[in-house]
């Protein structure tokens, strides 16, 4: 599934953690790696720690045919030039989410990758204090979370083939606020069965329309909490998510953004 994989890293802590992941896609897969450095000659950086430095990469990245690529310019315009030119089947990279403040944020050449990539993009797990993707186990449970919207069909076909080609079992998740208990609403019991089966008929359809055998649950609550949750209850190791068809406003979407942060696991934005 993943011939070509593109690593652009930073040489910052979560990029060993990044190379991991990546060999680990590729050995699965047969496919080669292309570690990717950009240059920004606008900003002066420290020299990376050793353990985070460009042989410690590629001697991670052994086994797996590699090839290295240094640009020099804006970091996300030249990853984003450079995937157009390569064509990946899946960019990997970290988030930074260290300190108090940073942990909501993720780093800004990610976001602007996610927010213009025509290609998925797999994201380690953003929250402070997390595993840097060193230890990450490998893909035996795969949670697909769908909105129910055009995007939708695309992104759980995307997700069945990802978990037949590692073997994993799929469970697609939907969340709505409207499954919520309100206290005191007459009805409201009756109302949330209703919700409930109009939800599960969604579902049913939504994998009939796309050839898909699946588990199916349902959250109650807004989407970047209970998906996440579900995600996490359900026992997945990863989590494949939707983006916009792109326009004005990017592919990012303020859930999807919302989702990647919230994320116990991995987040593969398809």
């Amino acid at each position: 599934m993943f011939a070509k994989l593109l690593l652009p890293v930073d040489f910052s802590p979560r990029s060993p953690g990044a190379a991991a992941t990546a060999r680990y896609l590729a050995s699965h897969c047969g496919g080669e790696v292309t570690l990717l450095h950009v240059v920004d000659p606008s900003r002066k950086l420290e020299p990376p720690a050793p353990e985070n430095s460009l042989p410690v990469l590629e001697s991670m990245l052994s086994g797996v045919p590699l090839k290295t690529q240094e640009l020099t310019g804006d970091p996300a315009a030249q990853i984003l030039e450079y995937a157009r030119h390569y064509q990946p089947d899946l960019i990997v990279m970290p988030t930074h989410g260290y300190g108090v403040l940073r942990r909501f944020l993720l780093g800004s050449v990610t976001a602007k990758v996610l927010h213009d990539s025509e290609f998925p993009v797999w994201t380690g797990v953003h929250a402070s204090g997390a595993a840097d993707g060193r230890t990450f186990q490998g893909v035996s449970h795969v949670a697909c979370a769908v909105d129910l919207g055009p995007p939708s069909e695309h992104v759980l076909r995307w997700s069945a083939q990802f978990a037949t080609a590692f073997g994993a079992k799929l469970t697609v998740i939907h969340a709505s606020p409207q499954l919520v208990p309100v206290v005191g609403v007459v009805h409201e019991i009756e109302w949330r069965r209703h919700v409930l089966e109009a939800l599960e008929q969604q579902m049913a359809e939504l994998l009939e329309r796309s050839g898909v055998v699946a588990d199916v649950r349902l959250a109650a609550g807004a989407a970047p909490e209970a998906v996440t949750a579900k995600a996490e209850e359900v026992g997945a190791d990863v989590l494949a998510i939707g983006r916009s068809p792109h326009g004005l406003m990017g592919r990012l979407r303020t859930v999807s953004y919302a989702l990647i942060r919230h994320s116990p696991v991995p987040v593969v934005s398809v």
